[in-house]
């Protein structure tokens, strides 16, 4: 997926911006707006970004779930190559650990992530605290590239690129 970052001084160009990709077959979902308030986007009914865009909860979930995942298979069988308290631990605590080790890992970076802004976010939250909003609009593919970057540079002279990311995922 690519992601495209424009910078905006008004909450009518970021309207404006909508309506038009909207009519040029990107549909609202693609559009990601990030601002200093949430209020004036909510009034203006654009899409805002969500918790999941604004912080590293995804990212830091992610890897503590592969982490803790790894340290459950390790600590499985260990168990079960081990007498622990003196039972007989069958390689069917490997699956349990693993599971557990999973959940665990992802809530603990969960927890972590959900207190640190998103990494991909972080050249642009100084302009965002002066007031400028930041569209992140999405692609899928270069016929829809090619559609958004023909209406930003047609129509919306007042919004600067800013970014682009060719590979875009919230999970690294």
């Amino acid at each position: 997926m690519k992601r495209f970052y424009y910078l905006t001084a008004s909450i009518d160009s970021v309207q404006h911006i909508s309506r038009d990709l909207d009519r040029a077959g990107i549909d609202a979902g693609r559009l990601h707006v990030l601002g200093r308030d949430t209020g004036p986007l909510e009034a203006a009914k654009v899409h805002g970004t969500t918790i999941w865009e604004d912080t590293e909860i995804m990212h830091t979930g992610f890897l503590g779930a592969l982490i803790g995942a790894i340290a459950g298979i390790v600590l499985g069988f260990m168990l079960a190559g081990m007498d622990p308290w003196g039972w007989q631990l069958s390689v069917s605590v490997v699956p349990i650990t693993t599971l557990f080790g999973l959940c665990f890992g992802a809530w603990l970076g969960g927890i972590f992530g959900i207190s640190s802004r998103n990494h991909h976010l972080r050249p642009y939250w100084r302009e965002v605290e002066k007031g400028q909003y930041l569209v992140m609009v999405d692609a899928d593919d270069d016929a829809q590239a090619g559609r958004i970057v023909r209406v930003m540079n047609d129509s919306h002279g007042e919004a600067r690129e800013v970014g682009r990311e060719d590979s875009f995922s919230p999970f690294d």
